[in-house]
């Protein structure tokens, strides 16, 4: 408790920045940043002529492209002498609009913004300027190029056993503790079978977002919550594209059977359409399967490999709207039609 409200806090997230072209990627960042420049407005005022006038540009989202590259830099230290104090920097989803862009055909495009406009803000010689940086994405950062001229990087994945491991959702304790709070304890069961089935590190996980949205809900019947705030799109693309093993493994899945796969801590979007195993790793970091029992295999001594599964209800309809889409297309194989047939008829 000691740091809390200590600091001042740049919060950007870039959840809603997916656009279909860079040029429309661009107008919206230049909306966001400036909605950001705004919230700190008072560090202008003993500025520079040059640098405010700079700084009331972005306000206005006026700026020229090339001025958003130094914006988080120059926020950061506008904020450590407007307030004498570092800086947090917290960058959430810095990944959508980048997943979106390798979707659309710009990636190339967008990973030379990012790597700018983070690399610039991020770099070491903001150490005393900068007290903490918190950055979220599906992909491990460490490997992706945009970071490659960041040092010190701290990556929490929820393969690794460590002090982050029980942060990626509610454990089982704090479930306990929010459905006595709130008085539903009797829909425990419920809430387990739809929304729980992680494993993080060794921690039953259950996701919040879901948890919070049924709770809020109640008497509702339970429906996907957090489906319904997800871009799916590179997902089908990939797993329509994939290969006969691709949708063999598919099947495996839906028909309640568990794979054994390595996961890749390392993948970048480049590699994703590289290897069929990609896929599954990037399934897993989406929140899509559910990773145990690691083990190295019997093929490979120094390959760790993991049980994979659908963790719960809610992400089985989810499969189960990507294996309708697949029929519609015309794109899925007689093992997929059998197991919906089945269903179909119970």
């Amino acid at each position: 408790m000691a740091h809390q409200g200590q600091y001042p806090v740049i919060f950007i997230s870039f959840k809603d920045l997916k656009r279909d072209s860079y040029d429309h990627f661009i107008n919206a960042a230049k909306a966001e940043i400036g909605r950001l420049y705004r919230e700190f407005l008072p560090v202008c005022e003993p500025l520079p002529e040059a640098i405010r006038d700079r700084y009331l540009r972005i306000c206005q989202e006026e700026s020229p492209e090339h001025e958003l590259y130094n914006s988080l830099k120059e926020l950061i230290s506008h904020c450590y002498l407007f307030y004498k104090k570092p800086v947090i920097v917290l960058i959430d989803e810095y990944d959508s609009p980048m997943i979106e862009a390798f979707s659309k055909g710009y990636y190339n495009k967008m990973a030379d913004f990012m790597r700018s406009w983070l690399g610039a803000g991020l770099k070491p010689e903001q150490g005393q300027v900068l007290f903490r940086a918190v950055i979220t994405g599906i992909l491990r950062i460490a490997k992706e190029s945009i970071f490659s001229d960041l040092n010190n990087l701290d990556v929490a994945s929820p393969l690794m056993i460590g002090p982050y491991a029980d942060k990626f959702g509610f454990t089982e304790q704090e479930v306990s503790r929010i459905l006595t709070v709130f008085n539903v304890k009797e829909h425990a069961d419920i809430i387990r079978d739809w929304y729980n089935g992680y494993s993080f590190g060794g921690n039953i996980i259950y996701n919040p977002w879901s948890l919070i949205s049924y709770i809020q809900a109640i008497p509702n019947p339970p429906s996907p919550k957090w489906l319904n705030t997800s871009s799916n799109a590179l997902l089908y693309e990939e797993l329509a594209s994939g290969g006969l093993l691709i949708k063999r493994d598919l099947e495996l899945l839906l028909s309640g059977d568990e794979l054994r796969y390595p996961l890749s801590e390392n993948i970048t979007f480049g590699d994703i359409g590289k290897n069929p195993v990609n896929i599954w790793s990037l399934l897993y970091y989406s929140g899509y399967l559910k990773a145990d029992d690691p083990e190295f295999a019997d093929y490979d001594p120094n390959l760790l490999t993991y049980s994979l599964s659908i963790p719960n209800r809610e992400i089985f309809l989810a499969y189960q709207q990507f294996v309708n889409r697949l029929y519609e297309t015309g794109t899925m194989s007689d093992g997929i039609k059998d197991f919906i047939s089945f269903f179909s008829r119970k």
